[in-house]
């Protein structure tokens, strides 16, 4: 026989199975390939997952199908792609299978036999393979990997939070600390990264440190899926491989012997701690030794693979982005000596302001800089605190409190830990040495997150020792537990220890992470808005200076974003007393700055961004300058530029063309829009109603609609007849930018602004009353590709 073909698939359902079977005999049968299924591999005496493994190393083609996206058939996947393996995926024809597979966005680009029938599944499988020819689907994706780095992690979260991801992160920032370039594939903030980005994360490091969950949602479905592939990659590649799940999973029978279950905190760290060491000093050793890592080997055809853009999430490329950062106003006013609120959407460039300003600020020593990044499950239990808690009066100070003892006790550490790090060390006797023992002594020299739980475990505590004690002795008792006199003292030692430094800046970020669950949003608002009132307050305290105190310049600057700075400043009850800055994109030279700096960064001295355009992207596509073609298809956004442009050129990579052409740029579309959708339906679908079922509800839709029809999608999407549900939904819908509004004949407005949006719908009334007919919105034409809609005449 010609071929020798491997099948993967899962027995259940049963009838799909059967149908794989039937195919398997059909093949089997015309002569054109061997097909062994993996049913048919005998694993006496050993593990599943090695004996499959070494049936996909002795086939030549590899057939899976993807109907149930089930977990072992795609860890195969990953494994005998990585092998350069000739590669068909099948889907059978069931609608909830062919959403499933819509949803995963791994493979959104790659083709795909849908079936009904073992008969049809033979026929095509055959057909295309026999039209295929020598490159693999491995040849294209890695036309464009990057070099394998030293001392590197790719670390997979989850979406759903838990003890063990909790813990993980705690552990892979600490390691990102201590000088590890990590790479987090983080669904909160990078969307749906194409196959490329994964292969190139997984290959380029040293280690990788996988999470599955165990929940049922259909998210985290997803996230093992799309985990499990990557998974198989790494095994393939031969990188060190670390899968953490929780002790209820129950994991698949192919490969549940080299996952890790979480059980304790201790346990885990050590088992992280020994993992991640034993990999770095066996890549250490491999290299000094001259030997090369045993993998794949990845063919560069084009000259673009010179074009290194970097990545398109501020985290993880903290290393590099003094390279190309782009200096704005907003950026200006962090170093300036203010405390400010910078507020923005997700891929503005909130984290990429904070990094950099960090980083310039840390180079002047007479300096401090501290980094404050809570996740949402650290502040998930404040919130919690909060709910249980009645009277906004009693609220307030609880978050007064607790932002006070939380920022003051972090300035401490952070002072301390700096004074640690000089060559001299910390002198006994002098204010630096009584601030360390004084956190020595009260128990404060913990991590934010661990402060943190104390202070919660205490503030419940005193709940429930004295729920019916006046509002008075209740904010006392509270006020002793989260801090006693701990934030007076700190104040007057921070005085003494501090009272050289030129400035002592706060930057708090990733705030956006407690805006999760619509039903705690009244409590997260109450908790930010905390904040927010704090960052003045805090500022003007250290500002006080009398024979007990010294002066301390202290600026706090939040980051924080935009859909959510809109709700919190409701409850502000002095907001224009809240120094604001808003983050935005609109001029579209500074955004093609953006890619012009990226460019440059990867080029010799003298070099014009120019070159970008005219020698790497075709002129035009369809009769526009392909620049402006691309900022009229993507949200104005650095990220969003940066993933499209990313895309472009590895498509064009992985077709072997020269430049960027305009079928290049046509597949990014694609691309794109699949991460648009996913990115907003990960930033928006805890605090918007079933949003992403409404949003499916637009698939092939019209260019411009009318209001009613509008309401009649969301109210398919939301499943019920509810004019008043339907009507907020669409406020949602345009609070996040996925709808526009008409304002005026053929003008279409997508405000991401409270007030913008107040504005357009006046406009988009008034011009309905005016011209006698519905207002009408369009979809944003970030999206419009993925969801098949119909092009405006």
């Amino acid at each position: 026989m010609e071929h020798k073909a491997f099948v993967g698939y899962s027995k259940h359902p049963a009838d799909v199975s059967q149908e794989i079977l039937h195919a398997s005999s059909v093949i089997n049968k015309s002569g054109f390939a061997e097909a062994q299924t993996w049913e048919s591999t005998p694993a006496t005496g050993r593990l599943i997952i090695e004996t499959v493994l070494r049936a996909i190393d002795d086939s030549t083609i590899c057939l899976f199908d993807v109907t149930t996206l089930s977990q072992n058939v795609l860890f195969e996947v990953g494994y005998a792609f990585s092998q350069k393996k000739h590669l068909m995926l099948s889907v059978h024809k069931s609608p909830e299978a062919q959403h499933s597979w819509r949803s995963f966005d791994i493979f959104s680009t790659i083709g795909c036999i849908f079936y009904d029938t073992g008969s049809e599944l033979a026929a095509k499988f055959m057909n295309g393979m026999a039209a295929a020819g020598e490159k693999t689907l491995w040849d294209d994706v890695s036309q464009a990997l990057d070099g394998h780095s030293r001392n590197s992690l790719f670390y997979v979260p989850t979406y759903h939070t838990s003890e063990a991801e909790r813990n993980l992160r705690r552990m892979v920032g600490k390691e990102r600390d201590l000088g590890t370039k990590v790479i987090v594939a983080d669904p909160a903030e990078q969307g749906s990264a194409p196959l490329a980005w994964y292969v190139n994360a997984v290959y380029s490091s040293t280690a990788t440190l996988l999470q599955i969950s165990a929940e049922k949602h259909d998210r985290n479905r997803l996230h093992n899926a799309r985990t499990a592939f990557i998974a198989g990659l790494a095994r393939g590649l031969n990188r060190p491989l670390l899968i953490v799940v929780d002790e209820e999973y129950q994991g698949p029978v192919d490969y549940k012997d080299i996952l890790y279950t979480y059980h304790t905190k201790k346990k885990l760290s050590e088992k992280f701690k020994e993992w991640l060491g034993k990999s770095f000093e066996a890549w250490n050793r491999a290299n000094f030794q001259g030997a090369q890592t045993d993998a794949p080997k990845v063919e560069i055809a084009t000259e673009l693979k010179d074009l290194n853009f970097g990545d398109y999430v501020a985290e993880n490329e903290s290393d590099t982005l003094d390279e190309y950062f782009v200096e704005t106003a907003e950026y200006e006013a962090v170093l300036r000596e203010n405390s400010v609120v910078f507020v923005g959407r997700k891929g503005m460039g909130k984290s990429a302001n904070m990094i950099r300003a960090s980083q310039v600020l840390g180079e002047d020593r007479r300096n401090l800089v501290c980094l404050i990044r809570p996740t949402n499950y650290d502040l998930d239990g404040l919130v919690g605190v909060l709910q249980s808690i009645d009277g906004d009066g009693r609220q307030s100070f609880l978050v007064d409190s607790f932002w006070r003892f939380l920022l003051y006790s972090e300035i401490a550490i952070t002072a301390v830990a700096a004074a640690e790090r000089l060559p001299a060390g910390i002198s006994s006797g002098t204010p630096i040495a009584q601030l360390r023992d004084y956190l020595a002594q009260n128990g404060i020299a913990d991590d934010f997150s661990v402060r943190l739980e104390k202070v919660i475990d205490g503030a419940l505590s005193e709940l429930k020792e004295a729920p019916g004690s006046s509002i008075q002795r209740q904010r006392e008792r509270i006020a002793q537990v989260l801090h006693g006199n701990i934030v007076g003292n700190l104040r007057r030692l921070l005085g003494g220890a501090l009272r050289d430094r030129h400035r002592v800046a706060l930057l708090v970020d990733n705030l956006d992470s407690a805006w999760t669950r619509s039903g705690q949003l009244q409590s997260q608002a109450v908790l930010l808005v905390g904040l927010l009132g704090a960052v003045s307050r805090i500022a003007e305290d250290f500002q006080k200076e009398n024979n007990r105190l010294a002066s301390v310049n202290v600026t706090i600057s939040v980051f924080l974003r935009s859909d959510i700075y809109d709700e919190v400043i409701k409850e502000a009850r002095e907001p224009d007393k809240i120094n604001t800055k808003r983050i935005d994109w609109d001029q579209p030279e500074l955004l093609k700055r953006v890619m012009d700096e990226r460019y440059l960064s990867a080029r010799p001295a003298g070099a014009s961004p120019d070159e970008l355009w005219k020698k790497f992207f075709c002129a035009e596509v369809e009769g526009t300058p392909t620049l402006d073609h691309i900022l009229s298809t993507i949200l104005p956004r650095p990220r969003d530029l940066v993933y499209f442009c990313k895309a472009a050129v590895q498509n064009a990579a992985n077709a072997r063309h020269s430049a960027v052409d305009e079928s290049d740029i046509r597949e990014a579309e694609k691309i794109y829009s699949k991460f648009a959708v996913d990115a907003l339906l990960v930033e928006y679908g805890s605090t918007i109603g079933h949003l992403e079922d409404v949003i499916y509800e637009f698939t092939g839709s019209e260019g411009i609609l009318s209001r009613s029809t509008v309401l009649e999608l969301i109210s398919d999407g939301l499943g019920e007849e509810d004019s008043q549900a339907a009507a907020e939904c669409l406020e949602g819908l345009l609070k996040i930018s996925f709808l526009g509004i008409e304002v005026r004949s053929g003008e279409i407005w997508y405000p991401d602004r409270a007030d913008q949006l107040r504005k357009a719908r006046i406009l988009a009334r008034k011009a309905s009353r005016r011209d006698k007919k519905e207002e009408r919105y369009q979809i944003h034409p970030a999206y419009r590709n993925f969801l098949e809609v119909e092009r405006s005449s």
